[in-house]
């Protein structure tokens, strides 16, 4: 398997369900399943952190859109009422 900082969240996911299901078979050695283990712990830290990485991405690219649209919105103005000193009852 290639270093798992060079893999695409796809490939990296990908990678750790195919270590999973290796994990699963019923005739592994324990000394394999450790190192199955280790492999996948290190799969699902690379895709946490691809994860995150669009995450913040996400919440950037809303946050300038809902801000360039808020410059954008005219503001209201106020309505001016005629006041003659009555009350309204």
């Amino acid at each position: 398997m290639e270093n798992t900082n060079d893999l695409t969240f796809e490939k990296a996911y990908a990678a750790l369900e195919e270590t999973v299901d290796r994990m699963n078979a019923a005739s592994v050695p324990l000394d394999e399943l450790m190192k199955l283990y280790e492999q996948g712990m290190e799969l699902a830290a690379r895709c946490e952190k691809l994860l995150s990485g669009y995450e913040a991405r996400l919440e950037k690219v809303s946050k300038a859109a809902l801000a360039e649209a808020a410059a954008e919105t005219p503001q209201e103005l106020p309505v001016e009422t005629e006041d003659d000193g009555e009350a309204p009852f």
